[in-house]
């Protein structure tokens, strides 16, 4: 007899609440509100991911578990970038100079945070961060030999990775969220510079552009000729530019369809899906 492939699963994490999606069925499975379950969600960093995590699983209804993907709102994110000296000689020491940056942007230490970053590149990387305690339950789950997680990563790494074939070279790519907007400037296909910004209202491409031409200023470098938006995307122009800037949209896959409606969490759910 020929064994059963495990099942695999889609997890959303949103801002405010938590999905999950049978892939192979394309069938989003429930949506459960956050705070009903996430104890300290106001500090990503400290607050108890296990009861949220263990209530979404439950919804799958599956006893043997399965496979799971994770996709992470920006929201419970950190991005930075890093410039790596050339006298760095080991891991640990490069790690110690990121723990040093993160805590010089958001004014606190990393303790509680897990950095990710390619830390076999040189010159400037990016670098992300995520609660540590929501990584461990991914582990903990995992040594259960129930789950298995084929991969952990924030909305916008997502969304990068998913549309790399499609997104030029020199732009701002630019991840939309229902509440912000991960820009991420690429120069020649590196990535040069990232910023997270927050829109309590009026979420546009114009409002971004707008953003962007401050960005340039403050670094001091040349504006590239087009912004690739990814995401949930709000209502895009006609004409193909934003301000004076090219408006490139990747083609969407047919089972990627974000409705205006959709709760992140869903969309999150759906974007893993593809994974």
């Amino acid at each position: 007899m020929s064994r059963l492939r495990p099942k695999h699963f889609s997890l959303g994490i949103g801002a405010d609440d938590i999905a999950i999606a049978d892939v192979a069925e394309s069938r989003l499975l429930t949506t459960l509100p956050m705070l009903d379950y996430l104890t300290g969600a106001n500090s990503p960093a400290t607050a108890d991911w296990t009861a949220l995590i263990e209530a979404v699983l439950a919804q799958t209804g599956e006893a043997k578990g399965g496979e799971l993907t994770w996709t992470v709102s920006d929201a419970w994110v950190r991005y930075f970038m890093l410039s790596v000296p050339s006298g760095v000689s080991s891991l640990a020491e490069l790690q110690a100079l990121a723990a040093g940056r993160f805590e010089n942007l958001f004014g606190a230490p990393p303790t509680g945070w897990q950095l990710v970053a390619d830390w076999q590149a040189s010159g400037n990387i990016m670098v992300c961060a995520l609660p540590e305690r929501l990584i461990e339950v991914a582990h903990t789950l995992e040594q259960t030999g129930t789950w298995r997680i084929r991969s952990i990563q924030p909305y916008a790494m997502r969304l990068f990775n998913q549309f790399q074939a499609q997104i030029p070279a020199d732009c701002w790519l630019c991840g939309f969220a229902p509440h912000g907007v991960v820009a991420i400037l690429l120069e020649a296909g590196v990535v040069r510079h990232v910023r997270r910004f927050l829109f309590t209202e009026g979420l546009d491409a114009e409002t971004v552009q707008t953003r962007l031409i401050g960005e340039m200023f403050r670094l001091g470098v040349t504006e590239p000729r087009c912004m690739c938006t990814v995401g949930m995307l709000p209502e895009m122009p006609t004409n193909g530019r934003v301000g004076k800037l090219k408006l490139v949209i990747p083609q969407l896959p047919k089972a990627l369809l974000f409705q205006p409606a959709e709760t992140e969490a869903a969309a999150l759910a759906q974007l893993g899906g593809l994974a």
